[in-house]
């Protein structure tokens, strides 16, 4: 099967480009402004490397000649340094171009790689019925390119991952793991609040039996582990990987202090290692519900907490980035 890729130097993409090479010409879309070591890692897989950009319409157009499946990862996340318009740019108007190439050279598969973070704040159990609300500009591109994808011909499958760990991932989780290590991390509030993981052999799992049935056509899934967790425990299983003692917990008003004083202190270039939004980010509490596609798509998400924390760990290691 002749398949393309989008955001294969990413995270999750790349898991796809290992894990669909096997059985299965790919061909990836990426920037010539790429970095060079993500390159030389997909040249070695022998794939099909198209120079492109989800705003140059030409290039998708070549891109998806004779494809048959369209996993699109690709998107810009958002951060103070880009504009509203920068996100929307690569997220909506990038995925809008993508559909068009798409139909036009009449590619029978789109599986589109959305977000949790779609429905916004949540103080309950969501699944894929519960409206969504987006609240941040990233929130909002996502959710807009959903009903881009939504509105086309093609036969799409949308697909909402939670908060997404494992080899791989060197952003959010991976400073944690780090700062755990160094005994820097606290625990802000009581630590009670839930966590939505999924492990990302879990997600790709999903990704991939949502795009092989049929029922998934015009369907929305949420992928995520079986069950969500308490900061606490996520914490602690990474302790006990790390082989370190569990962080201590401080309290909310002085983690928002000291997100302030870090604030004055960026302004004489001093990096801001921690922020409101940073501070929400730990302490909101959020579950999903994976009854549809457990149903539809007979997702089991097999992998554990306990071992995706430590085949995460073990990966840290053997690339030198903890000890």
């Amino acid at each position: 099967m002749n398949i393309l890729i989008t955001g294969a130097t990413g995270f999750i993409g790349s898991h796809l480009v290992e894990r669909l090479i096997k059985k299965n010409k790919i061909t990836v879309l990426v920037r010539k402004t790429s970095k060079p070591i993500k390159l030389r890692s997909l040249s070695k897989l022998k794939v099909n490397i198209i120079y492109g950009d989800l705003t140059n319409q030409e290039s998708l157009t070549n891109a998806t000649k004779n494809i048959d499946v369209i996993y699109h990862c690709a998107a810009m996340l958002g951060s103070p340094e880009i504009t509203y318009k920068q996100i929307y740019e690569a997220n909506v108007t990038g995925t809008k171009n993508l559909v068009k190439a798409a139909e036009q050279n009449k590619v029978k598969r789109f599986i589109h790689i959305s977000t949790v973070a779609v429905f916004g704040t949540l103080k309950h159990k969501a699944d894929e019925s519960t409206i969504c609300k987006p609240a941040s500009d990233y929130d909002k591109t996502k959710y807009f390119s959903e009903l881009a994808v939504k509105k086309s011909s093609l036969k799409y499958t949308i697909i909402r991952p939670t908060m997404v760990y494992g080899p791989g991932e060197m952003t959010n989780k991976a400073k944690m793991f780090r700062f755990i290590q160094k005994g820097l991390f606290r625990i802000i509030g009581d630590g009670k609040n839930l966590m939505a993981l999924v492990y990302i052999g879990n997600l790709v799992d999903g990704i991939l039996k949502a795009a092989n049935t049929k029922k998934a056509i015009s369907q929305t899934y949420i992928i995520s582990d079986e069950h969500s967790y308490t900061m606490n425990k996520f914490i602690y299983t990474i302790t006990k990987s790390l082989g370190v003692k569990t962080p201590s917990h401080l309290p909310k008003c002085l983690a928002y202090l000291g997100a302030f004083c870090f604030k004055i202190l960026s302004f004489v270039g001093i990096q801001q290692l921690l922020s409101i939004n940073r501070i929400n980010s730990l302490t909101r509490s959020s579950s999903f519900s994976i009854a549809k596609a457990k149903k539809e798509l007979n997702y089991n998400p097999e992998v554990s907490l306990e071992d995706g924390v430590r085949k995460t760990t073990e990966w840290y290691r053997e690339i030198g980035f903890l000890k």
